[in-house]
């Protein structure tokens, strides 16, 4: 070993009482439902599970905590680190009938605790599942401060996820306003930004002679294909 690094040998040598102590549980070890083993070796498998220690005192403790699974649903909550303490803390925060996919996606997506905390001191009392879309897309109270401040006050939590996975920025909002475009609806901007209703668009059509074409007008033409150049055409 060097700095915490090493490097060895060593031999595994899988028990073959292991899978009868754990059908011994009540667990489903059925191979043919494992993700992505069916042609594996079951050694490698009891490698696997030996790896990231799914043992028969692991598996007892989360059908304490009333989760009856596949073994491999056990290897996954095992993998993200699903531990009993970390169960109690998310039901103490009021998910009470949360399922061991939605504790394996809170890990994947860093839904911890302490994210749920926090976006609840910002006033943000969401779901679970718009936590993790708050979490993936980027929609945080910051976020919709700096919507606030360009006069989308009061968005709903769906119109800041459909504006960060469509690119409304508040930079969109203001260039849109330099053209003339003012107090755009949210739904708008994002029906805007599906169809490639850009600035650069716009000023295109207003080279070509039509100037403060209204919204939904901008939107038919994109969807029909009647740009600067087929006008000019």
């Amino acid at each position: 070993f060097r700095n915490g690094y090493g490097a060895g040998q060593f031999a595994f040598t899988p028990n073959p009482r292991y899978l009868d102590s754990v059908r011994a549980l009540g667990v489903d070890t059925t191979r043919s439902k494992r993700r992505h083993r069916d042609d594996g070796d079951e050694g490698d498998e009891l490698f696997a599970l030996a790896i990231h220690d799914v043992s028969t005192s692991f598996i007892k403790s989360m059908i304490a905590e009333g989760y009856r699974v596949t073994l491999d649903d056990y290897l996954a909550m095992r993998i993200f680190d699903i531990t009993p303490e970390y169960i109690r803390e998310m039901r103490s925060l009021g998910f009470k009938e949360i399922s061991h996919d939605e504790l394996v996606a809170s890990r994947i997506h860093k839904v911890t605790p302490a994210y749920v905390r926090e976006m609840r001191a910002a006033g943000w009392d969401l779901s679970l599942d718009e936590l993790q879309s708050s979490r993936i897309h980027g929609a945080t109270p910051e976020f919709a401060e700096e919507m606030r401040k360009a006069g989308y006050a009061g968005l709903s939590h769906e119109d800041l996820v459909s504006f960060r996975i469509h690119g409304v920025t508040t930079e969109v909002i203001e260039e849109m306003r330099r053209l003339g475009y003012t107090n755009i609806s949210a739904g708008d901007l994002v029906s805007m930004r599906i169809h490639g209703v850009t600035p650069e668009f716009i000023r295109e059509l207003e080279e070509a002679g039509y100037v403060r074409v209204p919204i939904d007008k901008l939107v038919s033409m994109r969807m029909h294909g009647i740009d600067a150049k087929f006008i000019r055409k």
